[in-house]
């Protein structure tokens, strides 16, 4: 009977390609004492590893090209979400203190993420900041938030592993005056995101992004 009810979870979960967390949201994004109307979109950073019976081994291209399109998938449903996106901050980039902005504040975001994913619940008593030194982030002038995006999986889950999703990504907004957590959304993709990486992306960040207080309302299923 055991056995019978863990293979029922496993073909239930495997049923659904993504799976969205509830999103987290700040009081203040929920009541509107602040918006999000234009952002920054950082470049995503994603860890991709190949497991096989030889081992696990990192899958360097694939990292690339699921960041790529993660960054690309994000841009989309925002953009339909009636949020404007600046341009890339890496791509305008010229100097090395520019592009050494950029990499301080990714690891700032790592550092303050860390603690955030233990407590979740801590954005919506508003006790995640990155504090205000994302204010003097010349590329996010202008704008409402910071948007960062982080992904991370295998092409498979190991076996003998109960963990049920090969792929996790999160997607955090940050005011870009405060760096208050304005909202943090996380969902996972059950089958191996190298494969119809848009489609799998975009499906399961749809979900994720549905109760997030933006200018336009969600798209309808």
């Amino acid at each position: 009977m055991l056995w019978f009810s863990c293979a029922a979870l496993l073909c239930s979960i495997s049923a659904r390609e993504a799976r969205a967390e509830w999103p987290r949201i700040n009081p203040k994004l929920k009541s509107k004492q602040v918006t999000i109307r234009k952002v920054v979109i950082l470049p995503a950073q994603v860890s991709y590893k190949k497991v096989s019976f030889k081992g696990v081994e990192g899958g360097t291209e694939e990292s690339d090209q699921i960041a790529s399109t993660l960054y690309s998938v994000v841009i989309k449903e925002l953009a339909a979400r009636g949020v404007e996106v600046f341009s890339n901050p890496l791509e305008s980039a010229k100097t090395d203190t520019e592009r050494y902005a950029i990499a301080d504040l990714q690891t700032r975001y790592d550092t303050v993420g860390a603690q955030m994913r233990k407590n979740p619940g801590w954005v919506e008593h508003e006790r995640i900041t990155l504090d205000d030194r994302v204010a003097k982030f010349a590329p996010g002038a202008g704008s409402d938030a910071l948007v960062f995006v982080r992904g991370d999986g295998a092409n498979r889950v190991p076996m003998g592993s109960l963990r049920m999703m090969p792929f996790r990504a999160e997607v955090t907004f940050v005011d870009a005056k405060t760096g208050d957590v304005l909202a943090l959304v996380r969902f996972g993709i059950s089958r191996d995101v190298a494969k119809k990486t848009a489609e799998r992306l975009m499906h399961g960040l749809r979900e994720a992004m549905h109760d997030v207080p933006l200018p336009t309302p969600p798209a309808k299923k």
